[in-house]
C-alpha cells in the first residue's frame, strides 16, 4: 500500500481538469458534521491509492484516481464503515454521507470495555491502535509489539511469519524504506491504525495489473489531530563505566508538509536504523547465516533505551533528516538524508564440526578479536508526479557513500576426531574499504482514451564502485611434521558494476472484469573486478602473487517476453502470467591467464496469484506461485583465492550457471471484528534446481591450490558449484484472542520448517536436513497505560541430519522466556519496570550449553505539564550474565559461536517530550456549536 500513486483523470469527453471527489460526512446519531473521519480511495482489491480526513465542517476533497473502478471507504472508530464502488462515468460529488454507530461494537465497549481489535480488508489487515494499551510516552514499537501475529526475531520485524521490509507513515516513506526508524521515532499515542499488507510494485499499482511482486509492509496511520504540529523527544544520560546515551527526534508536521530530524549518540549498542547502513560492520568467523541467541532488549519508561541485542560493544553517532510534501496539485515528494558512524569491538569463540565422510569429522576452534569502524552517508528520494490527465511518473533515486576500516586478530586450531592436532594459525589483518552506490528507478505510465488501456515503462539503473586495501600477517603450524609457514601480503581490490533493467508493459481491457498484459524486459548485470595481491619475499620486497590475483569481467544479459491475464469479480482476484526468458552469461578473464566462458539459458517462467475475500465474514485466502532465476555474483565467479584465513580458503568458479526457483505460498486470514479474534496461517514451499552450493575440500596432506598455494593438513578450501536437491518448507500459524474479564490478550504461534541443503565434501555429496519445530505463547495485559505486563515463552527444537553421517546426533533445543512488568502507581508520575529474560541452550557443543538470565530494572518519575519531563535510573544486566550464542548449519558443517555483548552498567537519564499540536479549525455553524472538535472518540 502507498498513498497517492494513482492520479486523477477526466472522463472521456470532459474538459481538461482533475476530477475530485467531494462530500460531507455526517454523524447520524446527532445529525452533525463529523470532524476527522477517514476517507480512503482504494482499488477494488483494497490496496490504498489516496487518503484524507474530513475538515472542521465534515467536508472532504480528494482527487479521483484515473482507473476504471475505485472503492470509496469512509471510516470512524465505533461507526459502521461506508463502502461504495465508483465507476469512471459516475458523478464525483458524493453529497452527504451518513455514518451510523455500530451497535454491536458499542455493546461490547459499554459492557466489557473492549474496543474492536481490527478488521481484514482484502490484502490488508487493519489494527485499531485504541484496542491496545501502551505506557506513558510509549513509542510506535511498543504498540507494534502488541499486535497479533507481529514478532521481533534477532532484531528483524516479522508480521504473520514474514519479514517486514518497509514501514510507511500515512502511506509515505519515512527515511526511505528502513523499517526501524519509524518505529523508534514516532509516539504511540499519535497512531490511529496500523495496517499490515503485501504492498504491490509501483508499476502494478499504476497500471492496475498485478505483476506478482509484493513487499511485506506496515503502514502507520496517524491520528487526524496529530498531523499538524510539532512532536518528538530529547534525552541524555550518563552511567557507570563511562556509558552514555543522548539524542532525540523532532517532527514538524503541517498538513502535507512533514519534516523529521533525529540524532543518536551513545556507546550502549543503541541503534534506530537497519543493517543497510552497517555493511561490513560485524564479522562472523563462522561464515554463512544462522541463528543468534541471547542479547537483551529492555524497553524503558520512555522506550528510548534499546540496547544489548547486538553482538560486540558498539558506539554510534547518527543524524537524519526526512522531508515530505505535496508540491502543487500534481507532485508528491519524499526525501531523506542519513549519516551514521559506528565503532564495534567484537570478540568471538568459534567451534565448528566439518563432516568429511561417513564416520569421519574434523574440528575447528577459533578465537577472534575484531574492531570495525564504519562511516555511511545515505540519501534517497521518491517523486510521484501527475504530469497531465494521461501521463504519470514515479522516480526513486538513491545514493550512498561508505568507508569501512577493519582490524582482525585470529588464533585458530584444527584437530581430528581422535583429538590429535592437525594445524594452527595466528594472524592479524587490516582492511579499508571505500564504497559508492548510485541507483535510480523510474516508472512511467501513459493512459489511452480507452479505459484500461495503458503503456508503462519501468527503468532501473545501479552503478557501484568498491575499492579495498588490505594486509595480512599470518603464521601457520603443521603439527605432524612440526613445520611453520609465514605469510606477509598486501591486496588491492577494485570492483565496479553497472546494472540496468528496462521493462515495458501494455495493458488491454478484455471486458469489464478482466484485463490482459503484454511486455518485454531486458536487463544487464555488468561487473568488473581487479584484484592484485603482493607477497613480501625474503628481502622484504613485494612480489605479485598470480595465484591470489585476478582481473575478471562478467556480463549477464537477460531478455524476457511477458504475458498475463487478470480477472476480478465478487471477491475473487485471479492473475495468471507466462514469461519466456533468454539469459546469456559472458565471463572473460584477463589476468593471470586469459579465457572466455559463455553460456546461454532458456526458461519458461509461469506465475499465478489467486485471492478470495468474503466481505461479510472477514475470511480471506491467497495462493501464489512464482518462478524466477538467480545469476551468480561476481565474487562467486571470480577464480581468485581468498586467504584472509589461511586455514579456511575460498575461491570462485567461472563455470557457474544460473539457478531456477519454484515458490508456492498459500495463506488464510480471519479477523473477527465483533469478538476481536485474529487468525493467520501460511505454508510456503520452494525448490531450487541448479542451486549454488559449496564444494569443500579438506586436506589430509600437503596440497597445492592453483599450483601455487600450499594447503596444510587440516586446512580446507571451498568453491561454489551448481547442485540439485535444494528445497524448503515453512509453515506458520498464529491465533490471538482477548480475555475480556482479565483485560488480557492471548497469542500463540506455531512454526514448522524444513530445509535441505546439498553440498560436496571431498567430492562426496552430502544432504544436510534441518528441521525446526517451534511453539510460542504470549499473554499480555491490556489494562491501562499505568499497568502493563507480559509473559512469553518460545521453544524451538531443531533436528539435524546428514546423509554422510546418518547417525550423527546434532539436535539441539533453545527456549527463550520473558517476563516484563511496568507499573505506575499515581497515573504516570512515579514508575518502575522490570524485564527478565532467560535463554536456555541444550545440545550445542561443549561449553555452549547453558541457561542465561538477563535482568533489567528501571525506576523514575515524571514531572512538568502533562508528564513531559522524565528522570529515571536504569540498571542493565543486573546479574551480569548477558551473552550471545549462535548455531549455523551449512551443507557440510555445524558451527557454534560465542560472542561478547554489552554487560552490566547503570545509567541516569533525563528525557523531555515535545508536543505542540494545532486544534482543528472551529466550526461556527449553528448545528455544530458546542460540539467538541475532533469528532466522537472513546
Amino acid at each position: 500500500m502507498t498513498a497517492l500513486t494513482a492520479l486523477a483523470q477526466r472522463p472521456e469527453g470532459a474538459e481538461r481538469q482533475e476530477r475530485k471527489f467531494t462530500g460531507t460526512v455526517i454523524d447520524g446519531s446527532i445529525n452533525q458534521p463529523m470532524v476527522g473521519a477517514n476517507v480512503q480511495i482504494k482499488t477494488v482489491t483494497d490496496s490504498l491509492l489516496r487518503g484524507t480526513v474530513t475538515d472542521g465542517q465534515g467536508k472532504f476533497e480528494i482527487i479521483r484516481p484515473n482507473i476504471p473502478q475505485v472503492k470509496i471507504e469512509i471510516t470512524f472508530i465505533g461507526y459502521r464503515t461506508i463502502t461504495k464502488i465508483h465507476s469512471m462515468r459516475e458523478p464525483v460529488d458524493l453529497g452527504d454521507l451518513i455514518l451510523l454507530e455500530d451497535t454491536k461494537v458499542l455493546g461490547e465497549v459499554l459492557i466489557e470495555g473492549q474496543v474492536p481489535v481490527g478488521e481484514q480488508k482484502g490484502d490488508t489487515t487493519s489494527f485499531n491502535a485504541n484496542a491496545f494499551k501502551t505506557r506513558e510516552n510509549a513509542q510506535a514499537e511498543d504498540l507494534i509489539r502488541k499486535l497479533p501475529g507481529v514478532t521481533f526475531q534477532n532484531g528483524q520485524i516479522q508480521a504473520q511469519g514474514e519479514q517486514v521490509q518497509r514501514v510507511l507513515v500515512d502511506g509515505r516513506e519515512f527515511f526511505g524504506s528502513d523499517p526501524s526508524i519509524a518505529l523508534r521515532n514516532l509516539p504511540a499515542d499519535a497512531i490511529e491504525r496500523v495496517e499490515v499488507l503485501d504492498q504491490r510494485s509501483d508499476q502494478s499499482r499504476l497500471t492496475g495489473f498485478d505483476d506478482g511482486n509484493y513487499t511485506k509492509t506496515i503502514n502507520i496511520i496517524l491520528r487526524s489531530d496529530k498531523k499538524n504540529g510539532q512532536f518528538g523527544r530529547a534525552y541524555a544520560g550518563y552511567g557507570t563505566d563511562d556509558r552514555y546515551s543522548a539524542g532525540g527526534s523532532l517532527n514538524l508536521f503541517n498538513g502535507d508538509r512533514r519534516v523529521s530530524i533525529l540524532g543518536l549518540f551513545n556507546n550502549v549498542n543503541q541503534q534506530n536504523f537497519s543493517s543497510q547502513d552497517l555493511a561490513g560492520v560485524t564479522a562472523n568467523a563462522s561464515g554463512g547465516g544462522g541463528r543468534r541467541f541471547g542479547g537483551g532488549r529492555f524497553g524503558g519508561g520512555n522506550n528510548n533505551f534499546f540496547v544489548g541485542n547486538d553482538i560486540g560493544i558498539i558506539a554510534t553517532n547518527a543524524l537524519g533528516l526526512n522531508y515530505s510534501d505535496k508540491w502543487g496539485k500534481k507532485v508528491n515528494f519524499t526525501g531523506s538524508y542519513f549519516f551514521n558512524n559506528t565503532n564495534n569491538t567484537l570478540r568471538q569463540l568459534t567451534n565448528r564440526e566439518t563432516i568429511v565422510n561417513q564416520g569421519l569429522s574434523q574440528f575447528y576452534e577459533e578465537s577472534l578479536i575484531n574492531n570495525v569502524e564504519n562511516f555511511n552517508h545515505r540519501a534517497n528520494a521518491r517523486i510521484e508526479a501527475d504530469l497531465n490527465e494521461k501521463n504519470s511518473l514515479i522516480i526513486t533515486p538513491s545514493i550512498s557513500f561508505q568507508t569501512n576500516r577493519t582490524f582482525s586478530d585470529r588464533d585458530a586450531l584444527t584437530y581430528a576426531s581422535t583429538g590429535d592436532s592437525l594445524s594452527a594459525l595466528k594472524s592479524t589483518s587490516n582492511a579499508e574499504t571505500q564504497a559508492f552506490n548510485l541507483a535510480n528507478n523510474l516508472t512511467y505510465r501513459y493512459k489511452f482514451d480507452k479505459k484500461g488501456r495503458t503503456l508503462s515503462t519501468d527503468i532501473n539503473t545501479v552503478w557501484n564502485n568498491r575499492d579495498q586495501f588490505s594486509d595480512l600477517l599470518a603464521a601457520s603450524r603443521e603439527y605432524r611434521r612440526n613445520t611453520l609457514d609465514t605469510t606477509t601480503q598486501e591486496t588491492n581490490g577494485l570492483n565496479r558494476g553497472f546494472n540496468y533493467r528496462v521493462n515495458t508493459t501494455w495493458t488491454e481491457p478484455l471486458g469489464e472484469k478482466s484485463i490482459g498484459t503484454f511486455g518485454y524486459q531486458i536487463a544487464n548485470n555488468k561487473t568488473r573486478s581487479d584484484q592484485k595481491t603482493r607477497v613480501f619475499n625474503e628481502e622484504n620486497l613485494p612480489v605479485l602473487d598470480t595465484a591470489l590475483s585476478n582481473e575478471f569481467d562478467n556480463k549477464f544479459i537477460t531478455q524476457r517476453l511477458r504475458s498475463g491475464y487478470a480477472y476480478t469479480n465478487n471477491g475473487w482476484n485471479i492473475n495468471l502470467n507466462l514469461d519466456y526468458q533468454n539469459a546469456h552469461l559472458d565471463n572473460e578473464a584477463f589476468f593471470p591467464t586469459e579465457g572466455v566462458f559463455r553460456r546461454d539459458f532458456n526458461n519458461i517462467l509461469p506465475s499465478a496469484n489467486i485471492n478470495f475475500r468474503n466481505r461479510e465474514t472477514g475470511f480471506s485466502w491467497r495462493i501464489r506461485y512464482r518462478t524466477d532465476t538467480d545469476e551468480p555474483s561476481v565474487t562467486e565467479l571470480q577464480n581468485v583465492v581468498n586467504n584472509q584465513n589461511p586455514l579456511n580458503l575460498s575461491v570462485g568458479n567461472p563455470t557457474l550457471g544460473q539457478s531456477y526457483n519454484h515458490n508456492i505460498f498459500a495463506n488464510i486470514a480471519k479477523v473477527n471484528l465483533e469478538k476481536s479474534k485474529t487468525f493467520f496461517t501460511f505454508i510456503n514451499y520452494s525448490a531450487t534446481s541448479n542451486f549454488i552450493g559449496n564444494s569443500t575440500f579438506v586436506a589430509s596432506q600437503d596440497t597445492l591450490i592453483n599450483g601455487e598455494i600450499l594447503l596444510r593438513p587440516g586446512g580446507q578450501i571451498s568453491q561454489p558449484v551448481n547442485l540439485d536437491g535444494n528445497w524448503r518448507v515453512r509453515a506458520f500459524a498464529t491465533y490471538g484472542m482477548p480475555i475480556p474479564k482479565l483485560k488480557l490478550q492471548f497469542n500463540t504461534n506455531t512454526r514448522l520448517g524444513f530445509n535441505r541443503t546439498p553440498g560436496l565434501i571431498n567430492g562426496d555429496l552430502n544432504l544436510n536436513d534441518n528441521i525446526d519445530l517451534s511453539q510460542g505463547i504470549t499473554i499480555s495485559s491490556n489494562i491501562s497505560k499505568n499497568v502493563d505486563f507480559s509473559v512469553s515463552t518460545t521453544g524451538t527444537y531443531t533436528i539435524v541430519n546428514s546423509s554422510l553421517q546418518a547417525n550423527l546426533d546434532q539436535n539441539y533445543y533453545v527456549q527463550e522466556s520473558n517476563i516484563r512488568l511496568y507499573f505506575s502507581p499515581n497515573n504516570g508520575k512515579l514508575f518502575v519496570g522490570n524485564n527478565v529474560n532467560n535463554m536456555l541452550y541444550s545440545g550445542l557443543s561443549e561449553g555452549f550449553d547453558q541457561s542465561v538470565w538477563l535482568w533489567n530494572i528501571e525506576g523514575g518519575f515524571r514531572f512538568a505539564k502533562n508528564n513531559k519531563a522524565e528522570l529515571k535510573v536504569v540498571v542493565f544486566d543486573l546479574l551480569n550474565q548477558n551473552n550471545s550464542i549462535s548455531r549455523t548449519i551449512s551443507d557440510v558443517a555445524i558451527t557454534d559461536v560465542f560472542t561478547n555483548v554489552l554487560t552490566r552498567y547503570g545509567m541516569l537519564t533525563f528525557t523531555y517530550i515535545i508536543g505542540n499540536f494545532k486544534e482543528p479549525e472551529p466550526d461556527n455553524s449553528p448545528w455544530n456549536r458546542g460540539r467538541p472538535s475532533g469528532g466522537r472518540t472513546w
